[in-house]
């Protein structure tokens, strides 16, 4: 996982990219590729020349961070990860998907704007659901933290609210849950807030299944009352 204090996001992005790309080359290996198809091996290749750029731009030998490049590389790293899912590939989706948080990471360091989240989500879910260290957990807020606050406009506009597993929901989810699990009340009130202002309709469910949650005996008092006082407090306002 990429420590966003440290500023090196990129410092594993190239090998995770290799590992990946390698096992779905040996996946389709005599496959054909069609005449102006773009193949899996182009899109990595167009991908590192994307981390390239990031770490000339970090080098300050090219001019500063567009949008559009990092647009681009999560773009293509979702599209990686989706490839690497249908080839049954779980290791070099997971690689893809580090890979993507490191990317938005990266991204937000240089006040950028990320639209693309899939794999991004799909990193961190990952990254909290084989651990249960307090310090990683804590990590893993700050930089989901980071994400949030970095998301383009058109994602937190939410518009189409119909897809109940949209990345911009999962994304808040979780940062509630890793608040949840630090137990630590300044977190899960910073989390809890933040899910209310993006995602006001979906507050109430969570608050109320996460009071249920609470009651389980891996959560001390602390938790179950801050549970119950956003809990209260969405259930009269909805």
């Amino acid at each position: 996982m990429y420590d966003p204090e440290e500023m090196n996001e990129l410092q594993d992005v190239d090998q995770l990219l290799d590992n990946a790309s390698n096992a779905i080359g040996k996946s389709l290996a005599g496959r054909r590729v069609e005449p102006g198809e773009i193949g899996p091996m182009q899109m990595a290749e167009a991908l590192r020349a994307l981390i390239q750029q990031f770490e000339e731009i970090d080098a300050k030998v090219i001019p500063a961070y567009d949008n559009d490049l990092g647009d681009q590389a999560l773009m293509l790293a979702s599209e990686l990860a989706a490839l690497a899912e249908q080839l049954a590939l779980p290791d070099a989706k997971a690689d893809l998907e580090k890979a993507s948080v490191g990317i938005a990471l990266w991204v937000a360091r240089h006040e950028g704007e990320i639209g693309e989240l899939e794999s991004v989500v799909n990193g961190f879910a990952e990254s909290a659901n084989i651990t249960a260290s307090e310090e990683t957990l804590r990590v893993l807020f700050h930089a989901m933290k980071r994400v949030l606050e970095h998301a383009s406009p058109s994602v937190r506009a939410d518009a189409d609210q119909t897809n109940p597993h949209r990345p911009w929901r999962m994304l808040n989810f979780n940062f509630a849950i890793v608040a949840t699990r630090t137990q630590d009340e300044q977190l899960m009130h910073d989390a809890f807030d933040t899910l209310g202002r993006n995602l006001p309709q979906d507050a109430p469910g969570f608050f109320e299944e996460g009071l249920k949650q609470s009651e389980k005996s891996v959560y001390g008092p602390g938790v179950r009352k801050l549970m119950q006082e956003y809990f209260s407090r969405w259930a009269v306002r909805h």
